[in-house]
């Protein structure tokens, strides 16, 4: 697996994929970057039968030099793929590590995996031409690649026979074990949920402004996850906000069973964040739980049609405020809200089952099983 992150647990995405793949037999090579100092250790070998490795250390996330560590990621990736054993496999997170696999698998002979799960021409800024040129060989590498995985439809104007469906739902063991595990709700208190990734552009200084304006009222904002910015830095500090670091996924799924709506966030000034494709929302189906979205949000469609969720727009306060006030004295319509998000499930396969499709199904399956040949490895 290689991913430009410092280790698999850091997504969502990849630990769910990682999970599978250990469940099935596998020993798994992961090959990452350390954008900041520390972060890989001491966790980049703590799963037992996960190798992990970091080949790219530093750039940030958002500093300057970030662009030029993408390419720098890109080298390391071709020759790190060119250097393994001939016809390995690899699971490669975004077009960053993706298309440098397919490079080197021209040599090589390997099997590329392209889990797009952020398309990268919509997350980076960079001038026309260049975006232009990143999204022909997008349209390449998912044409090239033995799958291209993605988690909607929707960023992509064009369709490769090679592109397949993975929606992030849970995985049905972290759903099972979620629902077994401790968890207590405040009685008269109406608690809002928020996880992941929440920073500047993930909705920070609209909770801030939220929590705020409900201080000293029967709310609270349980947050677990990370966050980057003073809206964040000042949201955890708030009476009224619970605050805890990444915990593991079961726990995070606990959670949704202690709240009674669960907010996501995308700032539409980001392109790909109008096309969001959130892990929480499969989570919120399992769960039985509504969620709120931003109106600009065209990927949250099907769910507003269906009554599971409820949407404002990104900036607007006062409405978000409106809103929770009177779900939080409206328990028929939270129940009819829960009802309508829970009755989506059968268009959500568990991560687990979905993934397991696309390695091991079909006719010619990219991956033998584990039992039926013991030479097979992911790197």
């Amino acid at each position: 697996m290689i991913a430009p992150v410092p280790i698999l647990a850091r997504r969502t995405r990849l630990k769910k994929q990682a999970d599978v793949l250990l469940s099935s037999g596998f020993d798994i090579r992961f090959f990452g970057w350390e954008r900041n100092n520390g972060e890989a250790v001491p966790h980049l070998n703590e799963i037992q039968h996960i190798q992990g490795k970091i080949i790219l250390r530093g750039g940030g996330y958002a500093s300057r030099m970030t662009h030029f560590y993408y390419l720098l990621w890109m080298m390391k990736v071709f020759f790190k793929v060119l250097a393994q054993p001939r016809e390995a496999v690899f699971l490669c997170l975004g077009f960053e590590s993706a298309f440098p696999a397919l490079i080197a698998s021209k040599f090589t002979k390997s099997k590329i995996i392209f889990d797009d799960a952020d398309r990268l021409s919509m997350i980076i800024s960079l001038p026309r031409p260049i975006n232009n040129i990143i999204q022909r060989l997008e349209k390449w590498a998912s044409h090239k690649s033995v799958v291209h995985m993605i988690p909607g439809f929707s960023r992509y104007d064009w369709r490769s026979e090679k592109m397949r469906l993975l929606r992030n739902c849970p995985n049905r063991a972290d759903f099972e074990a979620a629902g077994a595990f401790p968890a207590t709700r405040r009685e008269n208190v109406f608690t809002l949920y928020a996880n992941g990734w929440i920073g500047e552009t993930r909705g920070a200084p609209v909770f801030l402004d939220l929590m705020m304006r409900l201080t000293g009222e029967p709310f609270c904002l349980k947050v677990i996850g990370r966050g980057d910015g003073a809206a964040y830095e000042k949201l955890i500090k708030l009476p009224n906000v619970e605050a805890r670091d990444e915990v593991p996924q079961i726990e995070a799924l606990a959670a949704y069973r202690e709240a009674d709506l669960v907010l996501t966030y995308y700032d539409p000034k980001v392109s790909i964040n109008r096309q969001a494709e959130s892990n929480k929302w499969g989570d919120c189906i399992y769960l039985e739980l509504p969620f709120v979205v931003n109106s600009e949000v065209k990927t949250a469609a099907p769910f507003l049609e269906s009554g599971g969720c409820f949407s404002v727009a990104y900036e607007d306060v006062d409405a978000l405020e409106a809103l929770v006030r009177r779900l939080a004295t409206s328990p028929q319509e939270m129940d009819k809200a829960r009802h309508e998000i829970s009755r989506l499930r059968p268009n959500f396969l568990p991560f687990d089952q979905a993934f397991k499709e696309i390695l091991f199904s079909g006719t010619e399956p990219i991956l033998k099983s584990k039992n039926q040949d013991k030479e097979i490895q992911i790197k």
